[in-house]
């Protein structure tokens, strides 16, 4: 009988940014196809592949690079598999590419709350890895924890 690895949630709270919420919600929900263009250093290309890359069923796909563990070119296919606009939160889910030969599943689910003037993003991953050796997703937190950095710095130029 084949053993099951156990479900990991891990939660990244970015640091407080000026960006209003519905400003980085409409950025993170409807532009983040631009990634490419606003952190290039580790995403390459974006590609929808289904449905208008916007709404409740596209699947997009990202060509990236994580130069903490090799600068391999990497692929990876998510899905939008649920949008709360009231809480301001999509949540995105991997249905094909690299990170799926180590992981069973990969979610992850984008808060951005209103705080003082400005806005704080939070991050939920929610993974199983197909084998409990296989390598924690360190460095998509990392990349996670980055994203509303260059979407401020992109937009307020």
């Amino acid at each position: 009988m084949a053993q099951s690895t156990p479900t990991h949630v891990i939660d990244v709270e970015s640091e407080q940014i000026s960006c209003q919420a519905d400003k980085m919600y409409d950025l993170l929900k409807n532009q983040l196809t631009q990634l490419p263009v606003i952190f290039p250093e580790i995403y390459k290309n974006a590609q929808v592949l289904e449905g208008d890359g916007k709404s409740l069923g596209s699947v997009r796909r990202w060509t990236y690079v994580i130069h903490h563990t090799s600068d391999e070119i990497l692929e990876v296919d998510e899905k939008l598999t649920e949008v709360d606009d009231e809480k301001r939160a999509p949540t995105l889910s991997v249905v094909g590419g690299d990170l799926l030969k180590t992981h069973k599943r990969f979610d992850v689910r984008v808060v951005v709350n209103q705080k003082g003037t400005g806005s704080v993003v939070k991050w939920q991953t929610i993974f199983e890895k197909v084998d409990e050796n296989d390598p924690h997703p360190d460095p998509y937190l990392e990349i996670f924890d980055n994203i509303h950095k260059k979407f401020e710095q992109h937009f307020h130029k």
